[in-house]
C-alpha cells in the first residue's frame, strides 16, 4: 500500500477512534443487509423451479410452496430494511462524531498558530476548510464506504458462489465484464482527483476574496467601486462554475463507462444464457437467478468504483485540511519548564526587578527588519508612552510582549523571566490590551465585556464598566447592557467600542495594560472619556500607551521615542518637549 494511502486511512482511523463502537455496529448490520440482498435472488430461483415449473407436484401444492417461498422472501426483505435502519443510525453517530473531532482539532490548532500564519491565510479560506467542500467530501466518502461497501462485499461473495454453482460459462463471461469495468475505473480515479483538487483550490481563493470584500463593504461603498468588485466576484464564481461543471460532468462520464459495460454485459449474458438453456440444460429459474445475482455483483462493483472516485475527492479535501494541521507554530511552548506567573510577579516586585525588559531584541517580518538589538525597561505601576512615526515599531512591541510573533534574537523578560517560560495562556491573561479598532463580537454588550472572564461575578463586571465609563452610554440603549450589537459593533461609535474594550481588558485583572492608539480616531468628547479611564488605571497598573496624538502621553511617567526600529529618545513629556530631537519635531507637526 502506498504511503499516501496509508496516511489517508491512518488519519481516518484516528478521528473515528472514539466512535469505533458505532462504526463497527454499522459495518455488522451492513453485512447482515448484504446477506439479505444476496439471498433474495436465490428465493426467486426456488419460486420458479421448485414451485411454478415443478410438474411433479399438483397445482395446489405448487401454489402453496410458492406462497411459502414468497413469505420467506418478505422476511428476508424486512430483515434487510431493519438491519439497514440500525446500521445507518450508528453510522450517522460515527460520522457526526468524526466531523466534530476533526473540526474541533482544526479550530483548536489554528488558535495555537502565531500571527505569521494569519498574515498569509484568510479567515474565509479557513472557514471553507472546516465548513465547506473539503470536509463535506470526507463525510460523503465515510458514509458510502462504511455503510455500502461491507454489505455489497458480502452480497458479492454469496452471489458469486451461487452463480458458479449455476453455470461456469456464464460466470466466466461475467468475469470478463468485471475486468473491463475495473480498467475503466483505474484511469477514472486519477482524472477525478486532479479535477477535484483544482476545484477545491478555486473554492479557497473565492472564499478568501468574498470574506475580504464582506469585511470591506463600507470601504467599497465609500469609494464607489461596487461595479469593479462585482465584476471580480463574477470572475471567481464563473471559475467555480466552469470547474464545477467540468468535475461533475467528468464524474458522470467516468461512471457511465462501467454502466454501459453493465448493459452490454447483461445483453451478452442473456445471449449466452439462452444458448445454455437451449443446448446445455440450464433451467429458466437458474438463468433468472443468475441475472439477478449478476446485477447484485455488478452493482457492488460499480459502487466500489464510485466509492473509489468519491475517495479521490475525500483525499483532496483531507490533504488540504492536514496541510493546515501539520503546520507547526512558530511560538512553541515548553510545558515542562513553565513557571507560575503570579509567583514570579510577587518575587520580582520584592527584588525590584522590572515588570518588562527587552534585551538585545531583534525582530523582522517576512519582508523587512523592524528591531535590531532593542533594549528598554518598564517598571511596575508606572506608565509608558511609545511614540514615533508610522512603521517605527511601536505596535510591534506589544505584539512581541504577547508572543503573537516570535523574536529572532535576544530575549523579552516579564517579572525577571523570559516570556517563553510562561504558558501563552497565563502570559496573555496577564496583559490587557485595548487596540485602536477593538473587535466587538455579535453579542450583547455585557457578553462582549465578559469575553475576557466569563466566570467573573456580576459585581466585578459592573465595576469594570464603571471604570471604563461604559455606564455613561449603556443606559441610553434600548435594552441597556443586554443590547445586542451588530457585526463588529457597527451600531456603536468609536468611543463606545473603546470603552467596551477597556472594560473587557480590566475585567481579566491583568497586571499590564496596553492602549494601542486607543484615542487616535476619536472625537474630543470621546477622547476625554477614554483619557479619564486610562488615567484612573495608571494608578494601579503598569500601563503602556502607543500614541499617535502626543497629548495622549502627556501624563505618563516615561516616553520612548521610536525611529526606524530604534529608541532614539527617552524621558517625560516635559523633558522631551524641551529637547531638540524627533519628539519635538513630532510635537511641532501635531500643533500645526
Amino acid at each position: 500500500m502506498k504511503k499516501k494511502d496509508t496516511n489517508f486511512w491512518r488519519t481516518l482511523l484516528k478521528y473515528t477512534r472514539s466512535n469505533r463502537k458505532n462504526l463497527v455496529l454499522a459495518v455488522i448490520f451492513s453485512v447482515i443487509n448484504g446477506i439479505a440482498v444476496a439471498l433474495a435472488p436465490l428465493v426467486i430461483k426456488y419460486v420458479i423451479d421448485d414451485a411454478i415449473q415443478n410438474d411433479a407436484l399438483p397445482p395446489d401444492m405448487r401454489l402453496k410452496k410458492a406462497a411459502i417461498y414468497c413469505i420467506a422472501y418478505l422476511v428476508i426483505c424486512a430483515s434487510r430494511i431493519l438491519s439497514w435502519a440500525v446500521g445507518y443510525h450508528n453510522l450517522l453517530v460515527a460520522i457526526e462524531g468524526f466531523m466534530f473531532r476533526i473540526r474541533s482539532d482544526f479550530f483548536r490548532h489554528i488558535q495555537t498558530l502565531c500571527m505569521r500564519f494569519f498574515d498569509k491565510t484568510s479567515s474565509g479560506e479557513l472557514f471553507n476548510y472546516i465548513m465547506g467542500s473539503p470536509i463535506a467530501n470526507l463525510k460523503n466518502f465515510l458514509s458510502q464506504f462504511a455503510m455500502s461497501v461491507p454489505y455489497q462485499s458480502v452480497a458479492l461473495v454469496i452471489s458469486l458462489c451461487a452463480m458458479m454453482s449455476y453455470d461456469w460459462l456464464l460466470t466466466l463471461v461475467m468475469f470478463g465484464i468485471v475486468v473491463v469495468s475495473a480498467a475503466f475505473n483505474h484511469f477514472s480515479r486519477k482524472r477525478i482527483r486532479r479535477l477535484s483538487g483544482d476545484l477545491l483550490k478555486s473554492e479557497s481563493e473565492a472564499s478568501k476574496y468574498i470574506d475580504d470584500m464582506l469585511h470591506g463593504s463600507s470601504a467599497i461603498k465609500m469609494y464607489a467601486i461596487e461595479d469593479n468588485i462585482h465584476a471580480n466576484f463574477e470572475k471567481y464564481i464563473d471559475t467555480l462554475k466552469n470547474k464545477g461543471v467540468s468535475l461533475s460532468f467528468t464524474q458522470w462520464k467516468e461512471s457511465a463507462k462501467p454502466e454501459f459495460t453493465q448493459y452490454f454485459g447483461t445483453a451478452l449474458i442473456y445471449i449466452v444464457g439462452a444458448y445454455s438453456c437451449i443446448y446445455r440444460g440450464l433451467t429458466a429459474g437458474e438463468l433468472v437467478a443468475f441475472v439477478t445475482s449478476m446485477s447484485v455483483i455488478i452493482n457492488s462493483i460499480n459502487l466500489w468504483f464510485n466509492v473509489n472516485l468519491i475517495r479521490s475527492n475525500a483525499e483532496s479535501g483531507l490533504d488540504r485540511i492536514m496541510a493546515i494541521l501539520n503546520i507547526k507554530t512558530t511560538t512553541p511552548e515548553d510545558v515542562a519548564h513553565f513557571h507560575d506567573i503570579n509567583l514570579e510577579r510577587e518575587s520580582a516586585r520584592r527584588k525590584n526587578i522590572p515588570c518588562l525588559e527587552f534585551r538585545n531584541v531583534s525582530f523582522g517580518y517576512d519582508n523587512r527588519q523592524i528591531f535590531k538589538n532593542l533594549n528598554c525597561k518598564m517598571e511596575y505601576n508606572h506608565s509608558f508612552g511609545l511614540v514615533g512615526s508610522s512603521g517605527s515599531g511601536k505596535s510591534t512591541v506589544t505584539k512581541l510582549i504577547m508572543r503573537l510573533y516570535e523574536i529572532d534574537g535576544g530575549e523579552i523578560l516579564m517579572h525577571g523571566r523570559n516570556i517563553k517560560e510562561y504558558s501563552l495562556h497565563d502570559l496573555r491573561k496577564n496583559i490587557g490590551i485595548v487596540p485602536q479598532d477593538p473587535f466587538i463580537f455579535q453579542a450583547s454588550i455585557i457578553e462582549n465585556i465578559r469575553m475576557a472572564c466569563p466566570e467573573a461575578p456580576m459585581l466585578e463586571v459592573i465595576q469594570a464598566m464603571e471604570t471604563a465609563r461604559v455606564h455613561e452610554f449603556v443606559n441610553d440603549l434600548p435594552k441597556g447592557w443586554n443590547t445586542v450589537v451588530g457585526d463588529n459593533g457597527f451600531n456603536l461609535s468609536g468611543g463606545q467600542k473603546q470603552r467596551i474594550a477597556i472594560a473587557r481588558a480590566i475585567l481579566g485583572k491583568p497586571d499590564i495594560l496596553i492602549f494601542d492608539e486607543a484615542t487616535s480616531a476619536l472625537d474630543n468628547v470621546s477622547e476625554k472619556h477614554i483619557q479619564h479611564a486610562m488615567e484612573d488605571l495608571m494608578k494601579t497598573h503598569t500601563v503602556i500607551m502607543i500614541a499617535h496624538r502626543l497629548t495622549t502621553v502627556k501624563n505618563v511617567d516615561k516616553i520612548f521615542v521610536f525611529d526606524k526600529g530604534e529608541i532614539v529618545q527617552t524621558g517625560s513629556y516635559d523633558e522631551l518637549s524641551k529637547q531638540d530631537g524627533l519628539f519635538k519635531d513630532l510635537l511641532t507637526v501635531s500643533q500645526e
